[in-house]
């Protein structure tokens, strides 16, 4: 895995970030729109056109190219609208989806999987301006996991070879465990509010009928603050919101263990309505303005990738399994959703927060990523990289590669080790290379430079620079399609 692969991981850990949660929104039941936990997870090597960057500080305008006129931002309110706690928060604009997947090829596929799955043969951005979505103004979107440690009960009872009654009592218990996902969609002028996404929102309820509020007996729950209408089925809950005069906001709960019928889905679906606040603590800077934009928290990133493990668990193991080896799979799945949570926070943490925003300008795109560094990285960060360092071609592997090394020190236990970092990146599926943009791949210098020897020299038109600013360690490239 030579060093040009470094910024493929993180590109491709912010595609499937991005990928996941509009799949999210479109998935079949029992589907996240990515891998299952034991799916191979190796690093695909992209395409030339999405891996050549050149030289541009952080700070510079952006590259000349073909002007586009000043997009609408979105607003602090509706950033605010968001939840706290979000394993990942991010922002794009439907009409630059095609420029995207120029740089991010990952995000293709996952994209091509919504579409199928709304039953559409337009490209996803036609498919969205016809469900009503403006395609100039970004959506924005927050995904929260279900609380680990209360999912993980129903798998460890499964391990522990709970079964018939006693294992419908554990998973009733747990019933109110859910992924939680909230979407605020701008609409086009003139769109029904009642109507917009209308395909999404049923493939996601199995088609259930949208109940309208204030009258139906399902909107009691939310008091004051009922929504325009609730839906349950499928896989999901869901209630739609007029967010303003010209959003729509679509709050999704998606059950580990249930249906989207069920009791407790709604019950859930009522107290999502009350969390908001957007973005604090470790992705305060999330940045909504480029074209497309994420932001990462690894440790919840973990909990959402071991959750959706568990989640897969059972559902497989709720057809005609075996009893007598329904504790040996159930306690290999644990095992290996369960590498999520080892990935996404090492002895030695080194870096967190990840924050990256991509900008489309003609040929050009510019990503800008950051990530918070801790008390173990940021001195010798600070040092290393007070001034800008860039590399062009083979100096990315020769210089900038070990810089970054040195500067980041120790990466912990475990971390230095190829079999254990390729296994656990097996294993935890989609989710790692997410979690690994989120902020570990600085833990994960060490394995790739091991692995230089065995891979082609950097291409001569691939530069990287990064600089130290405000604690914070910035990576800044321009990619030309």
């Amino acid at each position: 895995m030579p060093f040009r692969e470094l910024l493929p991981i993180v590109l491709r850990g912010a595609a499937i970030a991005l990928g996941a949660g509009l799949a999210a929104c479109a998935a079949p039941p029992g589907s996240t729109g990515a891998s299952s936990p034991s799916a191979p997870a190796a690093p695909a090597r992209p395409s030339a056109s999405a891996a050549a960057p050149a030289r541009t500080a952080a700070g510079d305008p952006a590259s000349p190219g073909a002007a586009r006129p000043e997009l609408p931002p979105a607003s602090a309110e509706q950033i605010a609208s968001l939840p706290p706690g979000a394993a990942l928060y991010f922002a794009l604009r439907s009409s630059d989806l095609g420029a995207a997947v120029q740089v991010l090829p990952e995000l293709a596929e996952l994209l091509v999987e919504a579409n199928r799955a709304l039953g559409s043969q337009d490209p996803l951005d036609v498919t969205l301006a016809k469900a009503g979505v403006d395609p100039r103004r970004p959506i924005l979107g927050a995904v929260v996991p279900a609380p680990e440690k209360s999912a993980r009960a129903v798998v460890d009872a499964m391990a522990k070879g709970a079964s018939g009654d006693a294992l419908a009592k554990v998973v009733r218990g747990h019933a109110q465990d859910a992924t939680r996902l909230r979407l605020v969609v701008p609409l086009a002028s003139g769109a029904d509010p009642r109507r917009a996404l209308a395909p999404a929102i049923g493939v996601l309820t199995g088609d259930a009928p949208l109940d309208a509020c204030p009258g139906a007996a399902r909107c009691a729950g939310f008091g004051a603050r009922a929504p325009l209408g609730v839906a349950q089925g499928g896989l999901a809950a869901v209630a739609v919101h007029a967010d303003g005069t010209d959003h729509l906001r679509l709050d999704i709960v998606m059950p580990l263990f249930g249906a989207g019928a069920d009791p407790a889905a709604l019950k859930e679906l009522v107290a999502f309505n009350g969390e908001r606040g957007g973005p604090e603590g470790r992705c305060s800077r999330f940045d909504a303005s480029p074209a497309v934009s994420v932001c990462l928290d690894p440790d919840r990133m973990g909990e959402l990738g071991a959750t959706d493990g568990y989640g897969k668990i059972a559902r497989a193991l709720s057809h005609s399994v075996d009893p007598k080896v329904m504790p040996a799979i159930a306690a290999l799945g644990l095992a290996e959703s369960r590498q999520n949570l080892w990935l996404a926070a090492p002895a030695r943490r080194l870096a967190s927060d990840g924050t990256l925003g991509l900008t489309v300008q003609g040929k050009r795109s510019r990503l800008v990523a950051s990530w918070a560094l801790t008390d173990a990285s940021r001195a010798g960060v600070e040092r290393a990289f007070a001034a800008e360092r860039c590399a062009v071609g083979d100096a990315t592997t020769r210089e900038l590669l070990p810089a970054l090394r040195a500067a980041f020190g120790d990466p912990g236990r475990g971390f230095d080790d190829p079999k254990k970092v390729v296994n656990a990146f097996r294993e935890a599926g989609w989710s790692a290379y997410v979690i690994a943009a989120a902020g570990t791949w600085p833990n994960l210098l060490g394995v790739i430079a091991t692995a230089l020897d065995r891979g082609p020299g950097a291409d001569p038109g691939y530069q990287v620079c990064a600089r130290h600013d405000d604690g914070r360690l910035v990576l800044v490239a321009e990619l030309r399609r």
